[in-house]
């Protein structure tokens, strides 16, 4: 596996990870939240285990051959990312201010990614 493989697929997973958290966390329903062991018992914070921990694996992978003045301000792709999803899955209502915050961060991430 390449570096480059390692380390978008580390920014991919971590985002997903992220909507599947705050999936597996939220109230479906009347009730309070999940909390304490009812968490380890939802396939959704499972599923934020699971991308969490392969994410974190990648990262390592990409780190040992990647300078990490190039590789950690592309985490910042992960933004857009979450927001698509956050907007798919959640149904989370994404304000214009939002995404333009988000297109400038994904403009400098564009900048940073040419620079290798």
């Amino acid at each position: 596996m390449t570096a480059s493989v390692a380390l978008w697929s580390s920014i991919v997973l971590g985002a997903c990870a992220q909507v599947l958290l705050k999936r597996g966390v939220s109230r479906t329903d009347d009730r309070e939240p999940a909390l304490g062991l009812a968490l380890l018992r939802s396939p959704w914070v499972l599923g934020w285990a699971f991308c969490f921990v392969l994410a974190t694996g990648l990262w390592l992978v990409a780190l040992s051959r990647i300078e990490i003045s190039y590789a950690f301000p592309l985490l910042s792709i992960g933004y857009p990312i979450v927001a698509v999803l956050s907007l798919a899955i959640l149904k989370e209502r994404i304000t214009l201010s939002r995404w333009l915050a988000i297109l400038v961060i994904t403009i400098g991430v564009a900048i940073i990614s040419r620079s290798a």
